[in-house]
């Protein structure tokens, strides 16, 4: 099992030559039955444990492409290849699923947005949407055009009627979920919104969550599913149904996935 960590899609295939239609990206021939997984990246510490649980049992072997929901939907639709995608915002699923690449799927728990401040909260930051307006304050939230994190704060923060006040606010996006909470734990910004599950995970050392008291900001379905691409339907999905057993869910509960 490899991580590919996903930031451009140019890293991924050029939308000008796109990849070659008999090799699958990134796999090596190991002599195993290869499988390539998009995971969006508050998802890679789950969805690893489980590849590696899986590669053991089943002899498949498992490559992870880890980045930004949103990117990666628009990866899988460019670039015609993958077996399995796990997505922290069900709707992309949902809109390949519609779009005939996607054609088993399952729900996996759910999510929410949250803020990550320095741990200890210093600023005495609370829920509530100000925060993200006050000029004092460094804020940073995910990008709508790579990030499901960012998309999903975007669209709750048009609803609040604030979007345009907190971009002129805001010191930066972030491409993805673990960038937004490097950007706090690095102390390159004092606020940033993100995962509430991602409180579970190894990168948020030196921050902590904060629920956000809005009515704007949805509880947001988590799901996964089979890319009709897929070239090792076997083990793809073998993987993917692992993946929804109750076997495979408390994984994603233990890594901060509401059930």
């Amino acid at each position: 099992m490899r991580f590919i960590v996903f930031i451009f899609l140019a890293a991924f295939c050029s939308f000008s030559f796109g990849c070659s239609p008999e090799t699958p990206p990134f796999l090596q021939d190991s002599g195993k039955k290869n499988i390539l997984v998009y995971s969006s990246a508050a998802l890679s510490n789950a969805v690893g444990e489980l590849a590696a649980a899986y590669e053991n049992e089943s002899g498949c072997g498992i490559d992870i492409l880890t980045g930004g929901s949103a990117h990666q939907m628009r990866a899988v639709q460019v670039n015609k290849k993958g077996d399995i995608i796990f997505s922290s915002v069900g709707d992309v699923v949902d809109r390949l699923r519609e779009s005939g690449i996607v054609t088993e799927n399952y729900s996996l728990g759910g999510d929410r947005l949250a803020y990550f401040v320095s741990y200890g909260n210093p600023l005495k930051i609370d829920g509530k949407l100000h925060w993200l307006t006050e000029s004092g304050i460094r804020s940073v939230i995910g990008s709508a055009l790579t990030s499901g994190a960012g998309e999903e704060t975007h669209i709750a923060l048009q609803k609040a009627g604030i979007l345009k006040d907190v971009f002129e606010n805001a010191i930066g996006l972030a491409s993805d979920s673990k960038q937004l909470l490097r950007s706090v734990a690095d102390n390159d910004a004092d606020l940033a919104v993100d995962w509430m599950s991602l409180k579970y995970s190894p990168d948020s050392k030196g921050t902590q969550a904060i629920p956000i008291d809005s009515p704007f900001f949805r509880r947001v379905t988590v799901k996964a599913g089979l890319l009709k691409f897929s070239r090792e339907k076997e083990c793809a999905a073998g993987f993917l149904r692992f993946a929804a057993s109750d076997r495979g869910r408390q994984v994603f509960y233990k890594f901060g996935i509401e059930k």
